[in-house]
């Protein structure tokens, strides 16, 4: 008897999933799937604003305080004295720069976007939710959508998405292009597909930030890969990178720490009764 309900509560949850699964009508959402990584040909460098050179020639509309953090930043690093990269996510917005190829996954209260570089995952809720009063604060941030049909043809085209809820410290790329240490960042995009290329997505990203004068907005682009392999990307496993104060050392291949630059200090070991 056990044995016949255990058998019926299968079949009903079985049929529950496949009634919820066809209550999802694809159709009326642009089709997403497969792998989308940055272009190999033209704008495609990694860093923030794809139309521009990196570093100074971003042309960041920083405040005169954040200028001045990240040209000391620019400064250290061209004398090898900038801190090396951590295995800390990169965080909104700077994830979509997609370091590594990402996935859309469409369902029909949420839209996952699953980015394969530090395994960082967004979840973007898409029933009509508004913002919580109190947001855990996360590196990928706390993010709300809605469907947009643009055209009024009947069909979704463009997913419009709020993101808050940031922790930091996040930079917008490589070159320390600095966010506000307040992590009080409002990030909005549009998403969608290129009017004349289906394999072709488009993200709109404006980033509303108190180290901004303005709001800044760029487009980066994905081109669609229909069978790519999926990579695991594991940080741990190729960073020697250690993090000690502002100073970065890295380990050799015994384990050793060892200097990253020729004059280095080496790291306090106050706290070490024999070091030497």
């Amino acid at each position: 008897m056990n044995y016949l309900t255990s058998i019926g509560a299968i079949a009903v949850a079985t049929a529950l999933c496949v009634a919820g699964a066809r209550a999802h009508d694809e159709s009326k959402y642009p089709d997403l799937k497969g792998q989308w990584g940055r272009p190999a040909a033209g704008p495609a460098g990694t860093q923030w604003d794809p139309t521009k050179p990196p570093g100074a020639g971003q042309q960041a509309p920083l405040t005169a305080e954040y200028k001045a953090k990240y040209d000391e930043h620019l400064a250290k690093a061209a004398a090898g004295r900038a801190p090396g990269e951590t295995c800390l996510p990169p965080g909104m917005p700077r994830s979509m720069i997609a370091y590594e190829p990402l996935e859309i996954i469409v369902m029909p209260d949420t839209t996952y976007i699953m980015l394969s570089y530090m395994s960082e995952f967004r979840r973007i809720y898409t029933d009509g939710r508004k913002f919580p009063d109190d947001v855990e604060p996360s590196f990928a941030g706390y993010s709300v959508g809605e469907w947009k049909d643009t055209d009024n043809d009947g069909r979704f085209d463009t997913l419009e998405v709020e993101t808050r809820g940031m922790k930091g410290p996040r930079t917008f790329d490589s070159s320390g292009i600095p966010l506000h240490d307040d992590n009080e960042s409002v990030i909005k995009e549009k998403i969608y597909l290129d009017k004349t290329n289906p394999n072709l997505l488009h993200d709109e990203v404006t980033t509303m930030d108190h180290a901004l004068t303005r709001p800044w907005t760029v487009t980066r682009d994905y081109r669609r890969d229909p069978n790519g392999e999926w990579l695991e990307f594991v940080c741990a496993e190729t960073n020697h990178n250690v993090l000690i104060g502002e100073e970065t050392y890295t380990l050799s291949e015994e384990g050793y720490l060892m200097p990253t630059r020729p004059g280095q200090p080496g790291p306090d070991l106050r706290y070490f009764p024999n070091r030497r």
